[in-house]
């Protein structure tokens, strides 16, 4: 039986820039045990569908081709590890554009389930990022915080993570091991 699960990229996948982005392949750097990860969930038969904010585009940093190169490559680097992404969806407005698709909106989200119809409530978010953990709480999906959030502001959240975790991989091995 397949099963869906949604992943933040930057700060989930890949390094995230501090105050910057990600703008060209190589400045994109996989996290430590990220692609062993992503080839746990395609062998347990996960789906794995991005959904990601990349304002940079937006904001003239890069253009879509741009982004477009960085993610055929990246998808490509998975495959060769034994991984596999199904679809990545990106919002690529500013924040002040209003759109609806930018996280913590959840216009990527809805997006993706109208596309691939899986059930929020059976689907888990895997971000690093509160706007992750209020776009999943608008739709029902249950969350998983890749750790980059203090624990004790994660505890303050009206709508906390059902786990946080140091890195992708422990994020794949508490899907994979928790209870149907």
């Amino acid at each position: 039986m397949s099963r869906f699960v949604l992943l933040d990229r930057d700060g989930v996948i890949n390094r995230r820039i501090v105050s910057g982005y990600v703008t060209c392949w190589e400045k994109f750097v996989f996290l430590p045990s990220a692609l062993e990860a992503l080839r746990l969930l395609n062998e347990k038969n996960y789906r794995v569908i991005v959904v990601s904010n990349q304002a940079g585009v937006g904001k003239g940093l890069m253009t879509a081709a741009h982004l477009d190169e960085i993610t055929r490559r990246f998808v490509a680097e998975v495959e060769t590890r034994g991984g596999r992404i199904l679809a990545v969806y990106y919002c690529t407005h500013r924040a002040e554009d209003g759109c609806e698709c930018r996280k913590p909106k959840p216009g990527l989200l809805r997006r993706a389930q109208a596309e691939h119809h899986f059930d929020f409530g059976r689907t888990f978010l895997v971000g690093d990022t509160e706007s992750d953990l209020l776009a999943a709480h608008a739709v029902g999906c249950p969350a998983i915080m890749v750790s980059g959030t203090p624990v004790a502001r994660l505890e303050e959240l009206p709508h906390a993570p059902r786990v946080t975790v140091p890195n992708l991989l422990a994020a794949a091995e508490f899907l994979i091991n928790k209870p149907e």
